[in-house]
């Protein structure tokens, strides 16, 4: 009896648990909603579109020179205006050497053409001499060297060496004074009164730049480079900026080359713009100087059919989000040919008057049904 009831009350057991499982209701499926999607989106039209390629670089003059000394000799007078970062105006003395030896060789370059033309004279009136001689009493034809020809030759020979030592020693005398080629600023001084210097151009006395212009060499890569128009004869422009106090300084510069090289250590091209009179102070705008970092905008191409869209509005790197007719979603790639962090320039993929989302999704499915909450 003790073994008959714990079996019994498992059969028990096992035949309610049977009875529920074979008589429990049917659950009813249900089919979850899926939410709806709001949506902001743009409308995107065809519009003409000036590109531009953003660089940066340091303003340098366009010509720099090194004074070299022409002729030897101790400096005796040295122009005050000759102090780095002094202007000077071209033609004014910077610097001169003791020119006394540069005096006498210039007169005894000329004492040696004075004797040379004395000698022709001498040559020329025993010339003829000789030529009325054998006329009076020679017979048949004289010879060169009878009628002093040779001699005659010589001579003038003499008076054009005579002429060209004179000149060379005047041109030394006129080295010992070094005035400036141009309108300039004083970059570096190496020599200074009393001193010795040798006409070596391995030792320069110093090194100045023209103010006339200067030029800003801009790095760009060659896809950058792609978007200028490098094919047109119309002169594209830089906008060149420097925020100075502040205040965000302006100057238009000529995009006068972009150089065909390119370099091995950054694998950029280089864009220069050339500013006029960048170093002389204007009423709107204060001078610069030589190695001022300047941020430049170039002019590039410009395009006629192009779109313009929000960043935030491009999924990934290439693509978009296309609102249908029947108001889902599609994936859309577009062609983009510059973009930035504001905006990205579109020039295949899109179509006039199709809609682009614009607002973050969190989950998205190809095909997904949305609703627009705006539409600019």
């Amino acid at each position: 009896m003790k073994v008959l009831l714990p079996i019994l009350i498992l059969l028990s057991a096992g035949g309610i648990t049977a009875a529920l499982v074979i008589l429990q209701p049917e659950a009813a499926e249900v089919t979850p909603e899926r939410p709806v999607t709001n949506v902001e989106v743009i409308t995107v039209q065809p519009q003409s579109v000036q590109l531009t390629v953003k660089s940066q670089g340091t303003l340098l003059p366009t010509t720099e020179t090194d004074l070299i000394a022409e002729v030897s000799g101790r400096i005796i007078e040295m122009a005050e205006l000759f102090n780095v970062g002094n202007r000077f105006r071209k033609g004014e003395l910077l610097i001169k050497i003791d020119p006394a030896d540069y005096e006498a060789a210039v007169a005894n370059a000329a004492a040696d053409l004075a004797n040379a033309q004395l000698a022709l004279a001498q040559e020329e009136a025993q010339a003829q001499q000789a030529a009325a001689d054998w006329k009076a009493l020679g017979e048949g034809a004289a010879s060169d060297l009878t009628l002093r020809k040779p001699q005659l030759a010589q001579a003038q020979a003499r008076i054009a060496s005579a002429e060209a030592n004179l000149k060379r020693a005047q041109r030394d005398l006129e080295r010992t004074r070094i005035t400036a080629p141009y309108d300039g600023i004083v970059l570096m001084k190496q020599a200074d009164l009393g001193q010795y210097i040798t006409a070596n151009p391995g030792n320069p006395l110093g090194r100045i730049y023209s103010t006339q212009s200067a030029e800003v060499r801009l790095p760009i890569t060659e896809q950058e480079a792609s978007l200028l128009d490098q094919r047109s004869k119309r002169q594209r422009f830089v906008t060149l900026t420097q925020n100075k106090n502040g205040n965000e300084l302006q100057w238009k510069a000529p995009l006068i080359r972009i150089e065909d090289n390119v370099d091995p250590t950054s694998r950029l091209l280089y864009a220069v713009a050339r500013v006029n009179a960048p170093f002389d102070p204007k009423p709107e705008q204060p001078a610069l100087r030589r190695g001022t970092f300047l941020h430049a905008e170039i002019e590039g191409r410009g395009l006629s059919d192009a779109y313009k869209i929000p960043r935030y509005a491009l999924r990934g790197s290439n693509t978009v989000y296309i609102l249908t007719e029947t108001n889902t979603l599609i994936t859309r790639t577009v062609q983009i040919i510059q973009s930035d962090a504001e905006e990205v320039v579109i020039t295949a993929g899109l179509a006039p008057g199709e809609r682009v989302a614009t607002s973050p999704i969190a989950y998205y499915v190809e095909g997904m049904p949305v609703e627009v909450i705006a539409d600019e």
